[in-house]
């Protein structure tokens, strides 16, 4: 695993929901403004395309990203190249991540999921 970018390494650091990271929007909002960010454009397939990330100490996301792609019995898929692309772009976007405090006042990065299903080429569920 490279760490040399950003210095932390992933292994070590909570989920989002142990630390109550979660994504403040609700997913239908996260639809409808993703709706309204790309248009209704269309792409083969059904499934699922989940981005796994860093949020770092200052609620950025870091630029190391893990996409995971599955049809919709969770086999291996791969959707076209530019229909993943339109969802990282949409998900760079999103900058209310929370970034949670520790005792001593420290803040502490995690790691985070952002999962797009997809249905006959159109994205109808996000969920953060």
């Amino acid at each position: 695993m490279d760490t040399s970018a950003t210095g932390i390494d992933m292994r070590g650091l909570p989920y989002y929901y142990s630390v109550g990271g979660k994504y403040p929007r609700a997913s239908a909002t996260l639809l409808n403004d993703f709706k309204a960010f790309t248009g209704k454009k269309r792409y083969p397939g059904s499934g699922y395309i989940t981005f796994r990330f860093v949020i770092d100490t200052t609620g950025n996301m870091l630029k190391k990203v893990q996409v995971i792609q599955t049809d919709e019995y969770y086999k291996d898929h791969y959707f076209d190249k530019a229909l993943v692309d339109e969802l990282f772009a949409y998900l760079k976007t999103l900058h209310e991540w929370k970034t949670p405090v520790l005792p001593n006042g420290a803040r502490l990065p995690y790691r985070a999921v952002m999962t797009f299903k997809i249905d006959n080429g159109k994205v109808i569920n996000i969920i953060p």
